[in-house]
Order: structure tokens, then sequence, then C-alpha cells
């Protein structure tokens, strides 16, 4: 129903997907470096933007504060990228979200940080775009934006239906989720994902296959609701995406898995 004239859309688009993913396992030596380096960041990021999106003020400092080390470390080391001369103007840009974000933590205002830290994701993901490197954590974060557009409709349902311009959001999006999803579960299970460069032990790393399991049974019961579901049970199955995705995306984190 809702489906069915998206269909060869998301096949394409399963196809560049993967390719893409493809891409972004193989990279230059010099640029290896600098792709540990920002696993290594993200690595203390993730706890940081976690803990104040939930609203933990005392393991957001805690947090805040280890990933403000590891990113002065980041930024003195990749100071300069000698193939971007535009390379230190925008790491400039993103050490000052940094500062305005460790500071907005201290002060409480965690809103503030939240925003701040998602657009150090922003910069840094564009400074990576314009140097041709690829990175796992891009495609996740990729993801989220047509996932948080998925949940963000269902929340504003009003009463038991969805508005037609509401059910084109849906369509939209899911034709977006749905291939970029199959492109991340792919490259794990193919084994192309390198568990040595990001740091994975063997539990972590059956975790992060058990979290993609999760979003993609989170992925499949939407598909069937948009199909031959009511209007709550895409509403449910739309909300019912961020629970997986977390978790994966937790995975690259350095705190506990749940």
């Amino acid at each position: 129903m809702v489906l069915q004239r998206l269909g060869t859309l998301v096949s394409r688009a399963i196809q560049l997907m993967a390719f893409s993913l493809v891409l972004s396992g193989t990279v230059l030596a010099n640029d290896r470096a600098l792709l540990q380096a920002t696993i290594d960041m993200d690595r203390q990021y993730i706890p940081a933007l976690i803990y104040i999106e939930q609203g933990d003020r005392e393991s957001a400092r805690d947090a805040m504060m280890t990933f403000s080390e590891q990113w002065s470390a980041f930024v003195t080391t990749f100071a300069v990228n000698s193939d971007d001369p535009e390379w230190p103007h925008f790491l400039d840009i993103a050490s000052g979200m940094v500062s305005e974000a460790f500071m907005d933590v201290q002060e409480g205002e965690l809103e503030d940080a939240r925003k701040q830290l998602r657009a150090v994701t922003v910069t840094l993901h564009g400074l990576r775009e314009r140097n041709g490197i690829g990175y796992y954590i891009d495609d996740l974060n990729a993801y989220k934006s047509y996932m948080d557009a998925l949940i963000a409709t269902a929340d504003n349902k009003k009463g038991r239906l969805f508005t037609r311009a509401q059910i084109r959001v849906l369509q939209k999006n899911w034709a977006q989720v749905w291939p970029r999803w199959e492109a991340i579960r792919h490259h794990v299970s193919r084994a192309d994902f390198d568990q040595q460069l990001f740091g994975f032990t063997d539990d972590r790393f059956v975790e992060l296959k058990r979290a993609v399991a999760q979003e993609q049974m989170a992925l499949n019961r939407l598909r069937q609701a948009l199909r031959t579901g009511t209007h709550q049970e895409m509403a449910d199955a739309a909300i019912g995406l961020e629970a997986g995705f977390m978790r994966t995306y937790r995975a690259f984190g350095d705190m506990p898995f749940e």
C-alpha cells in the first residue's frame, strides 16, 4: 500500500549505499592515522553526547571532561591537513563548539551543549567528506537524521489518523532509512567491518551485531505497518526505531553496553 511505489527507489538506493560503504573500508595510508584518531575521539564523544541527551548532569560533566581532553589531543595532532587548506579553519570552528559545549555542561545547560556537539558532528563529517575519508559512524549519523524525521512525524500524529502530508513524510523518509540500514547491516555481516581499527573486543563486536539486528527487526515491523497496518501501528513502529539505533551507536562509545 504505502510502500508499493518505493520498491525500485529503495532497491537502487541499497546498491548505492552498499557501494559507498565498501569504498569507505578502503582508506589511504595517510588517512588511516587520522581515521584512528577520529575513532579514539568519538569513543569519548559518544558517551558525552548520550549522557547529555539523557539529562544525566553528573555523568555528562565527567564524560565531557574526558572528551575535551581527547579533543585537545586530536586537534593538536591533526591541526593541519596538507591536502585541504581549509582544514584548520573548520577545525577551529569545531574546537569553539567543543569549548562552548564544555561550558554549557558545567552550567547545566544540557540542551545548548547537545546542539553544540551535534554541530561538531556535522562539521567533522563535512571535513571528511570533502577529503574523501569514509567513516562508518558518518553512515550511522546520516541514517539518524531520517529516523528522527520518522519519529517526529509519529510523535506529531493527532488523533487516530495521520494527515496526507504526514503520510508523504513517512514515505519519503522510509525510502531513506531502509536502504541506509541495509548497507550498514551488510557492512557488518559481510565481515567488512574492521574490528581491530575500531578497537572492538569480541564481546563488543557481538553486541554490535545484535544491536544492528535489533534495528533491522524494528525496520521490518515498520515496513509491515506501512504496508498493511493501522496508522497507530505505523506510529508505534516508527517510534520503535530509536532503541536499536541507540544501542548500535552506543557500542562505539567508551561506555558499558546494555
